[in-house]
């Protein structure tokens, strides 16, 4: 599939996207004990088309690289001040905690310009070695954003300097299943036992 393609289905994807991040703000279900996740269950799991991506290990991250297990998909940069390192911290020791099967987690850039493939790479091992780190082009960025209901905004820093800036962007963790689709957002304050209570909840209920 060509990056036109790509964008595209991105972009078609964009007025469910948003209304799905507009539902995520609101407060979990408590109606039905399958969806009482600190967050929100998608009533069916939403197929992403994914762009031309990298990891951090300089080779192409695919959609094959969601099949077989389950992730958990945060999006942040590497120049973050606070919730980027507390969330993946949070993640790690998630893991740790975990007694049985554990998402793999996957760091998508939402700074691309800065977020080198070595300095992700360098930034996720520093929290688990099983981390994975993501980034590539902008565009590419923006498309798979859009069908996971994330934004993000730069906000220039006090020095004038055009690479002074910060990444303002959504704090929810995504959850895909073993197809690659998303199942789930999971809202911030993340606590390790939150994290852990709503992954098993929504892998009991699929």
């Amino acid at each position: 599939m060509n990056k036109i393609a790509i964008t595209s289905a991105a972009l078609i994807a964009l007025s469910t996207g948003f209304y799905v991040a507009t539902l995520t703000r609101e407060p979990p279900p408590t109606t039905s004990e399958s969806v009482m996740i600190q967050g929100m269950v998608l009533p069916q799991p939403r197929v992403i088309a994914m762009p031309e991506l990298v990891q951090d290990d300089g080779k192409p991250f695919t959609i094959a690289n969601l099949a077989g297990h389950w992730t958990l998909m945060f999006f942040g940069y590497t120049h973050c001040p606070d919730i980027c390192p507390t969330t993946m911290n949070v993640l790690a020791q998630a893991k740790q905690k975990a007694t049985g099967m554990f998402p793999e987690v996957v760091l998508v850039s939402v700074d691309p310009q800065r977020d080198t493939v070595e300095l992700l790479n360098e930034y996720v091992k520093y929290f688990d070695p099983s981390f994975t780190g993501v980034t590539g082009e902008e565009k590419m960025i923006e498309a798979l954003m859009l069908q996971a209901s994330v934004v993000s905004m730069k906000v220039p820093g006090s020095s004038g300097d055009e690479k002074d800036y910060l990444v303002d962007h959504s704090s929810s963790i995504v959850l895909l299943d073993p197809e690659g689709r998303i199942a789930a957002f999971l809202k911030a304050p993340h606590t390790p036992d939150s994290i852990l209570q709503s992954v098993e909840k929504v892998i009991n209920r699929s």
